[in-house]
């Protein structure tokens, strides 16, 4: 278990983040910004949890049991959606203390990535399989350079998410390949268990293996971001089409919209072809079509 240690410098953070693939800042968020947050994830949780099936791509719920009847979900993509927008979420782009990781780490021109919101399960217990985001199995860079900045920025206390570190910064090991293969939440050597408190961020590097899980009755709720450099040649085309709506960007944080402006730039500039687009959206309706349930 690791436990989130007290307030360190930015330059420490750096360190650990290239090391081990990630680190826990205590305390980013005040009770008082922290408060205004979970309100607001709270509006999102309940439309979501009202009727999961009313909402489609983008905004696909995450799902710990789809039987009729006892549906229940654990989290929502792409939470800065229209339907789903709310002011207080979308502002955490413009705090200064929470951005200046990613900037240490990434430089000061920055493109929007990724925003999604997840919670505690309320019947179903879920258990995430080892994996590497975006299913770069293959990826690691021994310096423990990251290709973006990650993060969990947590609004409860929160000890749902694991991780190998280092595993970020050489070739996974015969377990781990088959761990990751078979979906398993199985323990591995080395893995530990991250516990924060409400205020406090996880930024991590998603090359490194990692899972996450929650029972019914831990209450979580906790932001799950990411931001890349725009002189990043990889993981672009996440430019979501309500974005390039007319008049969206003038809804939204002044930050926010900075960050998905240059989302939009970025994915213009890179075009994929149709054989990147398909393997895109085979990988995402896989991702939509799982359900994460009991450990393997």
């Amino acid at each position: 278990m690791v436990v989130a240690p007290a307030e360190e410098s930015l330059e420490a953070h750096l360190v650990r983040f290239a090391v081990q693939g990630f680190t826990v800042a205590r305390g980013v968020f005040t009770p008082d910004e922290v408060s205004g947050m979970l309100a607001a994830s709270e509006r999102v949780v309940s439309k979501v949890r009202a009727d999961p099936s009313s909402f489609g791509a983008p905004t696909v719920p995450r799902y710990s049991n789809r039987t009729e009847g006892a549906v229940d979900t654990w989290g929502v993509d792409n939470m800065f959606a229209p339907r789903l927008y709310e002011p207080e979420l979308g502002a955490v782009f413009g705090h200064e203390k929470f951005m200046a990781f990613s900037h240490a780490v990434l430089g000061p021109d920055l493109r929007f990535w990724a925003a999604h919101l997840l919670w505690s399960p309320e019947k179903t217990t879920y258990q995430l399989g080892w994996h590497k985001d975006q299913h770069e199995n293959d990826h690691y860079d021994p310096t423990g350079k990251s290709r973006h900045v990650q993060f969990n920025v947590c609004l409860t206390d929160d000890k749902s998410f694991r991780a190998v570190p280092g595993s970020h910064r050489r070739p996974m090991t015969d377990a781990e390949r088959e761990a990751v293969s078979a979906d398993s939440s199985a323990a591995l050597d080395g893995e530990v268990r991250v516990e924060c408190s409400a205020g406090d961020v996880i930024y991590m590097n998603h090359h490194m293996l990692h899972r996450g899980s929650c029972e019914p009755g831990q209450v979580r709720r906790t932001l799950h971001m990411n931001v890349q450099s725009m002189d990043e040649e990889t993981g672009g085309q996440t430019s979501y089409s309500y974005m390039r709506e007319p008049g969206y960007l003038e809804t939204v944080d002044p930050a926010l919209a900075a960050l998905m402006r240059k989302a939009i730039e970025w994915d213009d500039n890179h075009p994929i072809d149709r054989a990147e687009a398909r393997r895109r959206m085979r990988i995402s309706h896989d991702l939509r079509r799982s359900t994460a349930g009991a450990a393997k």
